[in-house]
């Protein structure tokens, strides 16, 4: 699919090929390219975290996760600027698909397309495994959105890589990384618990060569790689996150038909005490061949999840992309591929 917008560059619809993962199934095969990948070179930065989940969830009161700031950035729509050569394109689609914790999706019965950012009424494993992601990045706090994927660690959590890393200040990782599934009201409802992080993976290419300019507006090639996974600390009694949330699927290339989004947006007219949502059959490509919607959320939900195949009934999905940057109507979000499957990989999903 292809809309022709300001924010629109050039846009290219390649298919891959699936590949079986032993006793997971296969969703199929698929993805929006430009042209070959982008390659680097080392294509992890990983970082284990030193603070005890006791001392993060100390750290995160009442007044910092009400206080905390958003994280999104906004399109560049210079057409000199987007770098339509080949130095900005997306990670290469593998086909590799890791189904949900509850099994296959099949038959779904998608959400009704929307673009308004409405409040999420989630259902089955929706309900327990997308919430709100606090951090500090430099001296200042922040809010984001985040997904719980289905791991073989049974802790990983994906979001995106701004949300994890200081590309405007250079002070590198976030830290007091705090996650609260089906967060409302500035966490003071958590029915699933407060979970800190007990590592982080992102790529390389993002910390090398993603910035912004004076207008918040996205410079360089590291855009293509904004995601990143989280590997969570067990609770205080020893579980997982994943065997308390259970995890969505997901899927590093593989065929896109439909698209839900949520996120808890922040920035007027949202408040961020709610999960919010918006759904499409019609997805488009925007610049550096990321997934694009019609949609009105703001701020905060920067690392929400995009689900491909969601179903209503079973609330399960695969993961496809996570929210990486808006303009005053749409969202924007890379593809998971080839780079995503090898920082989730080392983060124990496979």
């Amino acid at each position: 699919m292809l809309r022709t917008t300001a924010l629109v560059v050039l846009a290219a619809a390649l298919a891959g090929c699936a590949t079986q993962i032993p006793g997971e199934a296969v969703a199929g095969s698929l993805s929006p390219q430009i042209g070959p990948p982008l390659k680097t070179d080392t294509v992890s930065l990983r970082h284990d975290y030193e603070d005890s989940p006791q001392e993060v969830n100390d750290y995160w009161t009442e007044d910092r996760r009400r206080d905390a700031d958003t994280k999104i950035v906004t399109p560049d729509d210079d057409p000199e600027s987007s770098d339509t050569d080949g130095g900005t394109r997306p990670d290469a689609a593998t086909g590799v698909v890791v189904d949900p914790s509850t099994g296959p999706v099949t038959d779904p019965t998608p959400v009704a397309p929307a673009t308004a950012g409405d409040p999420f009424d989630a259902t089955g494993l929706a309900a327990s495994t997308q919430g709100r992601l606090y951090v500090t990045i430099g001296s200042d706090d922040y809010v984001c959105s985040a997904t719980v994927v289905n791991a073989a660690s049974q802790d990983v959590v994906a979001t995106a890589a701004h949300c994890l890393w200081d590309f405007e200040g250079g002070t590198g990782w976030a830290t007091n990384v705090f996650f609260v599934p089906a967060d409302e009201d500035n966490g003071a409802v958590a029915p699933y618990g407060y979970w800190a992080a007990e590592s982080a993976y992102g790529p390389q290419e993002f910390a090398d060569n993603a910035s912004t300019n004076s207008l918040g507006m996205v410079i360089g090639s590291g855009w293509t790689h904004d995601f990143a996974f989280l590997t969570m600390a067990p609770d205080d009694d020893g579980r997982r996150i994943q065997e308390v949330t259970g995890g969505q699927g997901i899927a590093f290339g593989g065929t896109v038909d439909d698209l839900l989004v949520t996120g808890y947006p922040a920035a007027a007219p949202f408040d961020g005490l709610d999960q919010r949502y918006c759904a499409s059959d019609d997805w488009f490509v925007l610049q550096r061949g990321a997934f694009g919607i019609e949609c009105a959320m703001t701020q905060g939900a920067s690392g929400g999840g995009w689900l491909s195949d969601y179903d209503t009934v079973t609330g399960a999905g695969y993961l496809v992309a996570t929210t990486s940057f808006r303009s005053p109507t749409e969202l924007g979000a890379m593809p998971l591929g080839e780079d995503a499957l090898a920082l989730f990989t080392e983060a124990g999903g496979l």
